[in-house]
């Protein structure tokens, strides 16, 4: 027999047949399975499944109702935990203001260690430690302020804004699967180190519009190993940012440098660096092409899931900045162009929008701010598709958040 029950009466040795939830809205790939234990409950409940399908045959039914006050009860106190220790998170706008400081203060670190680098004096990498750690905890506050503050890039340093955000994207990440602080922190000092090869490269080179010859092309592919020969002569890095530092530019099918590695044999840290190196490299404007939209980059990240990158891991991308990342400028089903403001992480397609622009009319409207996700007093639908702000002839840098 098919029973549908509410997540809070799931009991290990269930056997559930549906999660009634869009694949793309969690982290779960088998949709017939057995509970195992109070952990997978648990799980399931952090990936925003709220009710489920379980097969009475194949599984226990539903408890008697003394087990299932038992149950609940111990729920209850598990949450009433878990929220005690989560810190308190702050409003948006108010983040945002400490993450554009913060943001400042990780450029000109890093631009200092750059320029150490060139000059070829040590590089301290321990001088990051403080700034990182004030990264997550912005992103633990609230995770759409610093994430695309520091991806939209202000100034023509592309290297050490590059190194910021990518930072930036490793926290969220790693954050979002459940990573420990510690690793997640060396995750961000490797990101932020990841380019420092590039130092001994011909900036010219690096900045070259057209396309490189294969000697170039060899030449900007060294900055990885000179990169680590830098760190390594005067600093102690951890195995994690090691990890990235070398295997960013490494790619799941085996197609990547320096070591042309494959699949598992490229660690963790290093698959998840070349997502976030690669999402941030193509939402950023270079000499030899334009930036594309947040979404249109996360589409071609996709795409690339299980060839250039590990599926697991971008399918978990995807949902740490979102199916219409903060910053997009989306058209609603009212005709209205909407800049997309703040995600809910329950509804990744239904987010807080701010509606600008009128498609029809192309004119400006007054700008109000909409939550997609209420049933009640939103009047402009549901997002249609994702636009580009040069399309419509709109300034990305009037309206992005700032």
């Amino acid at each position: 027999m098919i029973r549908k029950i509410p997540i809070r009466d799931l009991q290990p040795g269930m056997f559930v047949v549906d999660l009634h939830k869009h694949w793309l809205e969690h982290n779960i790939w088998r949709k017939r399975f057995m509970v195992r234990d109070s952990a997978h409950v648990a799980h399931l409940v952090d990936e925003g499944i709220h009710e489920v399908s379980i097969d009475t045959e194949r599984g226990i039914d539903i408890p008697q109702p003394i087990q299932r006050i038992n149950a609940v009860e111990q729920k209850i106190r598990s949450l009433a935990d878990i929220k005690a220790e989560m810190p308190r998170l702050v409003s948006l706008g108010e983040e945002r203001r400490r993450a554009a400081r913060l943001i400042k203060e990780a450029n000109s670190l890093v631009t200092d260690m750059m320029l150490a680098a060139r000059a070829g004096r040590d590089v301290d990498a321990g001088r990051l430690e403080p700034v990182v750690a004030k990264m997550l905890e912005s992103v633990t506050r609230n995770p759409d302020a610093l994430v695309p503050l520091a991806c939209f890039k202000q100034s023509a340093d592309y290297t050490h804004e590059h190194a910021v955000a990518t930072a930036a994207l490793i926290i969220a990440f790693g954050r979002h699967r459940g990573m420990p602080e510690p690793e997640i922190e060396k995750l961000a000092i490797g990101t932020m180190l990841k380019d420092i090869g590039e130092a001994a490269i011909d900036a010219r080179l690096i900045e070259k519009p057209g396309m490189l010859s294969q000697a170039e092309y060899s030449t900007v592919q060294s900055h990885v190993e000179a990169g680590l020969s830098v760190l390594q002569a005067t600093t102690r890095l951890p195995d994690t940012s090691v990890a990235v530092v070398l295997e960013h530019h490494e790619r799941y099918n085996g197609c990547g440098y320096p070591y042309r590695m494959a699949g598992d044999e490229i660690t963790e840290a290093g698959r998840m660096a070349a997502i976030v190196d690669t999402y941030d490299a193509m939402t950023s404007d270079r000499p030899y092409r334009a930036a594309l939209s947040p979404s249109h980059a996360l589409r071609q990240v996709f795409e690339q899931g299980g060839s250039q990158f590990d599926p697991n891991l971008v399918s978990a991308f995807v949902r740490t900045v979102g199916i219409y990342p903060v910053g997009t400028l989306v058209l609603l089903q009212s005709g209205h162009l909407a800049v997309v403001e703040e995600l809910h992480a329950d509804n990744l397609l239904s987010p807080i929008v701010r509606v600008i622009f009128h498609a029809g009319r192309k004119q400006y409207v007054t700008p109000v701010d909409v939550d997609l996700s209420r049933k009640i007093g939103n009047h402009y639908g549901q997002i249609v598709r994702a636009e580009t702000f040069e399309a419509w002839g709109l300034s990305p840098e009037r309206w992005l958040p700032a």
